[in-house]
């Protein structure tokens, strides 16, 4: 017995009529009454009495027709299911985040791509940018939100999805508390407040180079592993530091206010990486969705 078999008892059952079910599948009536019997022949029992207005479900055919039934829907959603994993409208895809862009762009991305794919389950995780050029070149992760430019060599590609101010974290009895946009002469020379460049080359170098020039490389009063702690220092009193707008919005420390940057504003990007090698096709339907997403921003 063959699902064809099936289907088109099924036809002829609904049908009540050998012409109309053969065309309702698109087969010549002929072979199709041939099916029906060798498919009589196998099961050891009719199934229609034929007569001459058309032909009636036997016994043996009202007990088969909703089984039949079942298994048709059966197979029908088993192939549904493996044609939606295949193109990517289903399927699992792990992502990991930058503990630096809580917001904006990425929850944008996030948001908008399982609205769009419900049927994708997102594994969402985080880490430093470094990390993740790591993970992805091990395969651990499909995708990762990240801070560029990174190391591609000949694997990794990377999308920029958009960028982000960065702003002065000061404590609220610094004299540049009190300005409403800083320029980079008001913070240079002041002691800062900054975090391990391993965890970021690429964003550690641009963040310098927006807010104090390229190449410029003042030197590190205090160091701190991330944002909070680098806030907690400024409220100690060991400096100033700069973060981004989104991870500010997150963050609130007593004692410190945070300022923007007069024209042209500091920016860092934030950005998509994958592996090239990975041909999950719910990873091609994000990198696609990212690309719809960046090109409107552009727009």
């Amino acid at each position: 017995m063959e699902l064809r078999h099936l289907r088109y008892f099924v036809a002829v059952a609904e049908e009540l009529h050998y012409g109309r079910a053969a065309q309702r599948l698109h087969v010549a009536q002929p072979g199709l009454s041939q099916q029906i019997k060798a498919l009589e022949r196998e099961l050891g029992a009719e199934l229609f009495a034929r007569n001459r207005r058309g032909v009636a479900l036997t016994e043996a055919g009202a007990a088969l027709l909703p089984a039949a039934r079942d298994v048709l829907a059966r197979a029908d959603a088993a192939a549904d299911l493996v044609r939606r994993h295949g193109t990517g409208e289903a399927g699992r895809l792990t992502l990991s985040l930058t503990r630096s862009a809580p917001g904006g762009a990425v929850t944008d991305l996030v948001d908008g791509f399982r609205a769009a794919h419900p049927a994708v389950d997102v594994q969402l995780t985080s880490g430093f940018t470094v990390l993740h050029e790591q993970r992805l070149r091990e395969r651990a992760i499909d995708a990762a939100i990240v801070r560029p430019p990174i190391d591609l060599r000949d694997d990794l590609a990377v999308l920029e999805i958009g960028t982000e101010p960065i702003v002065a974290a000061v404590r609220g009895d610094d004299p540049l508390a009190r300005k409403r946009r800083l320029r980079t002469a008001d913070v240079a020379g002041r002691p800062l407040v900054w975090w391990p460049r391993e965890h970021g080359p690429g964003m550690w170098d641009r963040m310098l180079d927006q807010v104090f020039g390229e190449g410029v490389r003042p030197p590190v009063a205090h160091w701190e592993p991330e944002e909070e702690r680098m806030l907690h220092a400024v409220a100690a009193g060991h400096g100033i530091t700069f973060i981004t707008e989104g991870k500010a919005g997150t963050l609130h420390v007593p004692g410190v206010v945070t300022r923007r940057f007069a024209d042209p504003v500091p920016t860092v990007p934030i950005a998509l990486a994958w592996h090239r090698g990975n041909r999950n096709p719910a990873l091609l339907r994000l990198v696609a969705h990212a690309r719809d997403m960046a090109a409107a921003g552009s727009a």
